[in-house]
């Protein structure tokens, strides 16, 4: 009997202390910011190769010890891309080929995307029982879903489909160190925009400075339901859909209701 009063005391112990941890969690607040380097990749990653800084800010709510609300927002934006930086063939005349970038004839040529998005997500704590304490850490699981409003805008790109004929037209003394003639005929403004729908899915760790600080770093995969139109004279089938990689790191400051 003594051993089952003894048993009960401890069950009892530890129910009040999971219940005096969720006090101390749940009903949270936190406001937050962080720089994420992002990556591009497979048919997005061909436009746009390498890696880009995204900054945002989020706003969370701890519902349990286990589960935060957090709502983001980010921007991102992407510049250098394949029509501007890239080579391309392209014949100054019969039986010569040689290989040209848009950035090299005309200076003024960008390929660039910009994002704005926002975006809703759940944390899944691994830990049952997160404390929140300093000096603490909790690894999560993100998924989430949102919006992502991106913009892709092509100025003064050099065509690779003109003609020697096209190009002489322009300027017949427009030509390279070889005495060869550039092409000079820039395709007009192309801009594909669209706001799509989006999932995220990804791990992270929040460690606990103070109660109150913490650092969070995550890695994402980002599924965008966005597309880009093909450039054939590049060889670019049409993107979609749009793929993103990214690590990031920020702080939350958290408080309570």
């Amino acid at each position: 009997m003594r051993w089952f009063k003894i048993l009960g005391f401890v069950v009892a112990c530890v129910l009040a202390s999971a219940s005096t941890s969720q006090a101390q969690v749940a009903g949270k607040w936190g406001l937050g910011g962080f720089l994420s380097y992002t990556n591009p990749v497979f048919t997005f990653g061909q436009r746009f190769g390498g890696g880009v800084d995204k900054w945002g800010m989020t706003a969370s709510y701890v519902s349990s010890s286990r589960m935060t609300i957090e709502a983001e927002y980010h921007h991102a934006q992407m510049g250098g891309g394949i029509l501007e930086s890239g080579e391309f063939s392209w014949s100054p005349k019969a039986l010569t080929s040689k290989q040209y970038r848009s950035k090299d004839i005309n200076p003024n040529s960008s390929y660039t995307n910009r994002f704005n998005s926002v975006l809703l997500s759940g944390l899944w704590f691994f830990n049952a029982d997160r404390s929140m304490d300093g000096g603490s850490f909790s690894p999560y699981i993100i998924a989430g879903g949102g919006l992502y409003d991106h913009k892709t805008v092509a100025e003064n790109i050099v065509w690779p489909g003109q003609s020697p004929t096209d190009a002489s037209g322009l300027d017949e003394n427009n030509k390279d160190a070889q005495g060869d003639i550039l092409p000079q005929v820039v395709l007009n403004r192309q801009e594909d925009t669209r706001t799509a729908v989006t999932v995220a899915l990804g791990l992270g760790l929040e460690a606990y400075l103070t109660q109150t600080i913490a650092l969070d770093v995550r890695a994402r995969y980002h599924f965008i339901l966005g597309e880009l139109r093909p450039y054939d004279a590049w060889g670019l089938p049409k993107a979609f859909p749009l793929q993103m990689f990214d690590l990031g790191a920020g702080f939350k400051f958290y408080f309570w209701d």
